[in-house]
């Protein structure tokens, strides 16, 4: 991150561990609610500045209740 922006190779890992959380949801749960949770559970914890890809599975994976 540079700046408070995420660079383009950053943007590529979140895309991918984004996509790999939500294609390992069963059909009926890749609702939008829970898209934009697994994106801020991402996004969140790579504002830290994590850039473990295992790390940013492990957010993108916590559960959460209010899921729907």
């Amino acid at each position: 991150m540079v700046d408070g922006l995420f660079q383009p190779e950053e943007l590529r890992l979140f895309s991918y561990i984004f996509d790999e959380a939500v294609n390992h949801l069963p059909a009926h749960m890749r609702t939008p609610v829970n898209r934009a949770r697994i994106a801020k559970q991402i996004l969140d914890r790579a504002a830290t500045g994590e850039r473990d890809p295992m790390e940013l599975r492990i957010a993108a994976a916590i559960n959460d209740e209010r899921a729907a």
